[in-house]
């Protein structure tokens, strides 16, 4: 398991972790929902992938 701060020195993690805040972001923007739940949003989204046996970028 990777420890934070390892992680916060890793440009790809960290490129990973920006990507899903814009996201977050957007969805906030486009649903008019709060941070929260945007976030429970979608990791509801991206379990539903994980079952369907789709890959997550």
């Amino acid at each position: 398991m990777i420890g934070l701060l390892d992680g916060i020195t890793d440009p790809e993690l960290m490129a990973r972790v920006a990507e899903r805040q814009r996201i977050i972001a957007r969805v906030v923007e486009l649903m008019g929902v709060t941070r929260k739940r945007a976030i429970e949003a979608l990791d509801d989204f991206e379990t539903s992938l994980c079952h369907e046996s789709e890959t997550l970028h």
